[in-house]
């Protein structure tokens, strides 16, 4: 993370436990889209701020639970208020909630260890600890705000070769050559053992396909095709990443989504057609334990 991403993670973390021995009820909580601060009602568990600084600096702040240099805002754009990058606008609300690829009904707490251990390819947090529920005293904070329209899905196959070339031209200045990512410009790596794992949405062809069409490149949103979103996705998602163990429990009712990046035991066992093997590598950190 670059020196500026460092400071700001740090005067949240400050200014967090500067206010945690206040009651509830007069805790500050950013307003993100303002700049300015409400009081959270009483009754709100954990602290907000802390939870932003949380959400905002993930392995700087909890290193023994990240298994990549990516952090929580790194999808969830605008500290998850931005509308096109899945937003957390009104999350609060939906929670819980049955979800098709555990099978079951999920809290928030357990969708936000989901997040932690696929997309950060990190270790599960307590889901009654301070550091959880401080993350989820910070999506509470924004039940309230309307949710946005979700965006048009980009459902095209991407194409391989053509995507080389597209990211090479709109990613690469950014993300790097090699996927690596740049700490300076606080962009993310997106393949390698730095970026989300093989079980994370983002390895999803549509999924990915779909923010890099509404939000890449980060200072031209909006610009790119529904192709060449597409085939930049397929490009990226054609290289290697993190394992994800168990993903093959995943969809235990057998219906898992067409552009899912693996087999699971229900598709087999149905005679859904498989998915291509992606390529993966070996696992940093166990979801639950560490390695």
């Amino acid at each position: 993370m670059d020196s500026p991403s460092r400071s700001r993670a740090s005067w949240l973390l400050s200014l967090a436990m500067a206010i945690s021995c206040a009651p509830a009820s007069e805790r500050p909580v950013p307003d993100t889209a303002g700049g300015r601060t409400a009081r959270t009602p009483a009754t709100l568990p954990g602290d907000a701020v802390r939870g932003l600084a949380l959400l905002t600096a993930f392995r700087d702040s909890l290193p023994e639970h990240s298994g990549n240099t990516l952090r929580c805002t790194s999808c969830h754009l605008d500290n998850g208020t931005r509308g096109t990058a899945m937003p957390w606008l009104g999350s609060a609300a939906r929670y819980p909630r049955y979800r098709s690829r555990p099978g079951y009904e999920e809290t928030m707490e357990r969708r936000i260890n989901e997040c932690i251990a696929r997309s950060l390819a990190g270790r599960m947090l307590a889901e009654r600890g301070r550091d959880m529920q401080d993350m989820v005293a910070y999506i509470e904070s924004l039940r309230q705000r309307p949710r946005p329209t979700p965006v048009d899905s980009v459902k095209l196959v991407g194409k391989v070769v053509q995507g080389a070339g597209g990211y090479a031209q709109q990613c690469a200045r950014c993300h790097g050559s090699n996927g690596e990512g740049n700490p300076a410009l606080s962009a993310p790596a997106v393949w390698g053992p730095d970026s989300y794992s093989i079980g994370a949405g983002m390895a999803r062809q549509f999924t990915l396909a779909t923010f890099l069409r509404h939000n890449m490149p980060f200072d031209h949103a909006d610009t790119l095709s529904d192709r060449e979103a597409a085939d930049i996705a397929a490009y990226v998602l054609s290289k290697p990443r993190q394992d994800h163990p168990g993903k093959e429990r995943d969809w235990p009712n057998g219906d898992p989504p067409a552009d899912v990046a693996y087999a699971t035991t229900a598709a087999r066992a149905s005679g859904t057609s498989l998915p291509p093997k992606r390529p993966v590598l070996r696992r940093r950190v166990s979801p639950d334990s560490i390695r």
